[in-house]
């Protein structure tokens, strides 16, 4: 294929090719199937908690279907975000990358790409994951009589849960954007979103401000359940400083 027929190649095009690369890799199959094991189990582990009568005293239907939601969701992000970092690292660590840029001039077009088969994974790793959980968790929820809820409701929480692992997968690429390395990229999202939630909680005691409410996976869930809350901006600055330093740096330097 001629440079110059490369470059007129359409977005469409370029996914599709961008996406046979990432599902071919042996890496990405493997993170994606620990994703489903990994969601399911925590379900599972959430609905069990509710077949203990002191645990379930009080708490509703809805409340169990959360839970098991929630933890599903808090499990599913880490190998999640690990797909996500896999889809620009390895390129890089194998020097992939030198060839797609070479067959695709424009790198903004192939980093718009990349980014749109995260978002695409995401959702359909987390759509499966997390409905696999929850129909695992039914006989739990059911022994403890907590089922009932309505399905819009059911739905409303499970898109919740996907659409923070979809956020959570943005952010991480946005990171390896930056790094363009596989365990930096994984260690520092990571970091930010487990670790920085905890330390920003413990300095909350010490100032007069709500600063766990800025780290990413604090603001990110908030998003989920009020869009137009001051959680959208703090979630958009997270995700857009790294994407728009990475992207500047991978568009100026060499691969």
């Amino acid at each position: 294929m001629s440079t110059d027929t490369a470059v007129h190649l359409s977005l469409p095009r370029l996914f599709a090719a961008e996406w046979l690369k990432v599902r071919t890799l042996r890496s990405f199959r493997a993170s994606a199937v620990a994703a489903v094991v990994v969601a399911i189990g925590g379900a599972a582990l959430a609905g069990s908690a509710y077949t203990d009568p002191a645990f379930a005293e009080g708490l509703t239907a809805r409340d169990a279907v959360t839970d098991v939601i929630s933890w599903s969701s808090s499990v599913l992000q880490i190998p999640v975000l690990v797909l996500a970092v896999l889809v620009l690292s390895s390129e890089y660590t194998g020097g992939a990358v030198r060839v797609t840029f070479v067959a695709v001039p424009r790198r903004g077009r192939v980093i718009a790409a990349k980014a749109l088969v995260v978002a695409v994974v995401a959702i359909l790793v987390a759509t499966l994951s997390l409905g696999l959980g929850y129909v695992g968790a039914l006989p739990l929820l059911n022994r403890a009589d907590r089922t009932g809820v309505p399905f819009g409701t059911v739905l409303s929480l499970l898109g919740a849960g996907i659409g923070y692992c979809v956020l959570v997968a943005l952010f991480a690429f946005a990171v390896t954007l930056v790094v363009r390395n596989t365990a930096a990229g994984i260690s520092l999202t990571l970091g930010a979103v487990l670790l920085l939630r905890v330390v920003l909680a413990v300095l909350d005691i010490w100032v007069a401000f709500d600063l766990s409410g800025l780290a990413f996976s604090a603001a990110a869930s908030r998003l989920m359940t009020d869009p137009f809350s001051r959680a959208l901006p703090v979630v958009l600055a997270w995700i857009a400083v790294p994407a728009t330093f990475g992207a500047l740096a991978v568009v100026r330097r060499d691969a």
